[in-house]
């Protein structure tokens, strides 16, 4: 599973786990500890709806993908 959220700014991203809002973006607690792993990616504008057939905002909450 995945789930697709949008920033404030509009960047879209994918997570392995649920994010939460933070301030002005999302975050996941991925429980590891390592700084190296972020358990997210950014992905192109547009991304979003391609997959979920519509366009998500800030205000709108994660998507998951099954």
């Amino acid at each position: 599973m995945a789930w697709v959220a949008c920033d404030k700014n509009g960047r879209e991203a994918i997570y392995e786990v649920k994010p939460f809002r933070r301030s002005e973006y999302w975050d996941i607690d991925n429980g590891c500890g390592d700084e190296l792993y972020f358990g997210f990616s950014d992905i192109p504008r547009g991304s979003i709806k391609k997959l979920i057939g519509r366009e998500l905002t800030f205000n709108d909450e994660p998507v998951e993908l099954v």
